[in-house]
């Protein structure tokens, strides 16, 4: 075997293992034949032991025990899905959580025309987990401190027996699409359309070093684990065909992590014992973050003052707070809400949920307003025609024609906007709600009071005519740039 066993762990037989440890302060030891064998994954063999560990921990918690209340819920849960694991084993692996749903009854009767409803499965429940042997076997007598536990997990087990079992998707491959729309104190993923297809076809390419299989199939951990690895592999030095550049480690854990989510939320929901571990990947050095210069800034307000355009509208909002394009499109949801172009303080309003609140950003507007007010609307409706990859290459293309810098992306204006900010040296609660990064009290502060605010309210807000003076210092370079004067001078070279 290439690697150490865990401790208390010992090869029995030719591929089999068992966990044996002595039970300290008391006589005996403790053992458990393991499900793992010889040639499983050295994870796996790792994760058994754990639970072999809680197992023995518990068993001295048992003996020392002077009241069964000294077990917690969980405690409780364990040891009778212990029992059922013991009692399934002696009877050729029949019985498991659920194997009695739903409950049968049957029609007895009982003399001088009286018929009643017998619950049969409630009966063979009683015999399968022992409640009809300890109650034969302590008649007539109080039960000592273990026998109550014994009585308490054998009717937890009874309860585990008759009750409807959760059942997991029932393939692979259709975790992220269960995953969607169960994930916990979060808000739900689109099951259609871009963003979904995206996740999906990532998720599925994926799937594609995994092998589709059954959730339950004792061997699917294993299989997960494997696949995740010669995806990792298979990426490792590749081409990005969006980029043409060689895939980064940080991209391939970017692009693992959608999938890693969904593998163990269905493990910890339906109680499958999955342990997925996250590939490793060779993470190159940050590269240094490429942001405009004072130079291009200029020249990009200037081009699209120049322009005037959907495209003009969009770079504009995207310049004031490090948008992405993902945010100007999500505010096409509530346009009434989300841009306020008009009144004193003019901003837009970004909205996401963060479990069951609503999480405000906000971003005054101080440059290029009339752009926005003629084109902005328009430029969401384009976001919304084209895919993620075409809008950037447009952008960049757009980038690169304002200021002649072919290496800027729209992402660029983000740090761009921070490295502003910076210098600008803002108040950070107020770089945190224009920018979006975290902050200590941004929610509280600021999210859950304004969420009740209408626009001319919110305009007149304190808070808001605060961060309209920190945004005009964060760009206070550009506020004298004017859009171009139309010429009445004809040129001597036009022809008539």
């Amino acid at each position: 075997m290439p690697y150490t066993l865990p401790r208390y762990v010992r090869n029995r037989g030719k591929d089999s293992l068992q966990y044996r440890r002595k039970l300290s302060g008391y006589g005996g030891e403790f053992t458990r034949a393991m499900t793992c064998k010889q040639s499983s994954l050295e994870s796996e063999i790792q994760r058994e032991a754990m639970h072999c560990t809680k197992l023995y921990e518990l068993e001295l918690k048992r003996r020392a025990a002077t009241s069964p209340d000294a077990f917690t819920d969980r405690d409780v849960d364990e040891l009778a899905a212990q029992l059922l694991r013991k009692v399934s084993v002696q009877d050729s692996y029949k019985w498991q959580a659920g194997s009695l749903y739903p409950p049968k009854t049957e029609k007895v009767s009982r003399g001088g025309g009286v018929v009643v409803d017998e619950p049969t499965s409630e009966f063979l429940a009683d015999e399968i987990v022992g409640i009809d042997d300890l109650i034969q076997e302590t008649h007539g007598r109080n039960l000592t401190v273990d026998e109550e536990l014994s009585l308490k997990v054998m009717r937890r087990a009874k309860d585990s027996l008759l009750k409807r079992r959760r059942r997991p998707p029932r393939y692979l491959s259709q975790v992220l699409d269960w995953y969607c729309t169960n994930k916990k104190d979060k808000e739900d993923w689109p099951t259609e359309g871009r963003e979904y297809n995206r996740r999906n076809n990532r998720f599925l390419e994926i799937m594609t070093h995994i092998g589709d299989m059954p959730t339950e199939d004792p061997e699917a951990d294993r299989r997960i684990n494997a696949g995740l690895e010669a995806y990792a592999d298979h990426k490792e030095g590749s081409i990005s065909v969006r980029t043409g550049r060689r895939l980064k480690g940080q991209s391939i854990k970017r692009d693992l992590k959608d999938s890693l989510a969904a593998f163990r939320r269905v493990s910890k929901v339906f109680k499958l014992g999955w342990v997925i571990e996250a590939p490793e990947v060779s993470e190159q050095a940050e590269t240094e973050r490429e942001t405009l210069i004072d130079e291009e800034q200029e020249a990009l307000v200037a081009w699209c003052l120049k322009t005037n355009d959907k495209f003009a509208a969009i770079l504009l909002a995207q310049l004031h707070g490090g948008l992405m394009a993902s945010e100007i499109l999500r505010m096409g949801e509530d346009t009434e809400r989300s841009l306020i172009l008009e009144g004193s303080t003019p901003y837009l309003l970004i909205k996401e949920k963060v479990k069951d609140a609503e999480r405000i950003r906000l971003i005054p507007l101080v440059v290029g307003l009339d752009v926005m007010r003629q084109n902005l609307a328009e430029g969401i409706t384009w976001l919304s025609s084209c895919s993620e990859s075409n809008h950037s290459k447009i952008l960049k293309n757009k980038l690169l024609a304002a200021t002649g810098n072919p290496r800027l992306t729209a992402h660029c204006l983000r740090h761009t906007w921070n490295s502003n900010a910076s210098a600008a040296g803002i108040d950070l609660l107020h770089r945190a709600l224009i920018g979006g990064w975290a902050a200590s009290g941004k929610d509280s502060m600021f999210s859950k009071r304004m969420t009740r605010y209408g626009a001319k309210g919110l305009q007149r807000s304190k808070v808001v005519i605060a961060l309209a003076e920190s945004q005009s210092r964060v760009l206070e370079h550009l506020l004298a740039i004017e859009p171009p004067v139309p010429s009445n001078v004809v040129s001597i070279n036009r022809r008539g």
